[in-house]
């Protein structure tokens, strides 16, 4: 059975952001609950950094500096728009208790619809944490002026019809989910960006448990799950984003893909 994360209703959230307090969110719950009717969900906008939760999906906003608009809707959508910042994420999904791992909470999934309009160096990925070790991962689909990320380059793989460069980069003395700390970063980012459907829309799907796999085979080692979410980050620019699909998928178990094969440098 496949819990698709929109018709959750989620528990309350011990959470941190990158800010630096220690914790974790906790999971949400396991039986399958309706979440509020669209009639009952009302939009919630917020300036500065804020972390919740709303109609089955966690939220976050984050940022050092700048102004930013984060507009919570319905299921797992939302808006954004930043300007004059350093750095700010946006982000939509599930907070995990930091007891399991991918595998052990089951295959993940999301399907995305967002209307993209960067001006300057911004995302638009799958992102998350892990502790144990202490990891920042991005599954990019799409950037504004700048391909991240540089780094060591391991290969690339083939997965939702794209091929996705894989990287790893290491930050130190940089903000995470546990202070100031220094960790590595797991990237796979689309050798192209996906096309738009229409103006500046994008719609698709990533796999995110196939990009885990890709990675161990690289030899780079997840932790226990804190976090996956799609987000919009910028940095360093100004933008807007309409995410206007965001259904975020995690089965009951995990079934190992017979099909992701690294192209190893």
């Amino acid at each position: 059975m496949r819990r698709t994360i929109k018709t959750m209703a989620m528990c309350a959230v011990i959470a941190v952001g990158m800010a630096g307090i220690t914790g974790c969110g906790q999971t949400a719950q396991s039986s399958v609950q309706t979440s509020a009717s669209a009639e009952e969900v009302k939009d919630q906008v917020f300036t500065e950094n804020k972390i919740g939760t709303s109609d089955g999906y966690g939220y976050e906003l984050w940022k050092d500096k700048g102004n930013t608009t984060f507009t919570v809707k319905k299921g797992g959508t939302f808006s954004c728009e930043w300007s004059d910042i350093n750095n700010a994420l946006f982000r939509r999904g599930q907070k995990f208790d930091c007891t399991k791992t991918y595998k052990e909470l089951g295959n993940m999934s999301v399907e995305y619809g967002v209307d993209y309009q960067p001006d300057g160096n911004s995302y638009m990925c799958v992102y998350g944490w892990t502790r144990s070790p202490l990891i920042e991962f991005y599954i990019v689909d799409s950037w504004g002026t700048w391909k991240p990320p540089g780094g060591m380059a391991y290969g690339t793989v083939s997965i939702d019809g794209a091929v996705y460069e894989i990287y790893k980069t290491k930050r130190v003395n940089q903000p995470s989910i546990d202070g100031t700390s220094t960790f590595d970063q797991f990237w796979s980012v689309r050798k192209d960006k996906i096309p738009p459907v229409e103006g500046n829309k994008l719609e698709g799907s990533i796999n995110i448990s196939k990009h885990f796999e890709a990675w161990e085979q690289c030899g780079l080692e997840m932790g226990k799950m804190y976090e996956v979410a799609l987000t919009i980050e910028g940095y360093q620019s100004n933008g807007k984003a309409d995410v206007y699909k965001n259904e975020l998928s995690i089965a009951d178990t995990y079934t190992p893909s017979e099909d992701v094969e690294v192209i190893k440098l």
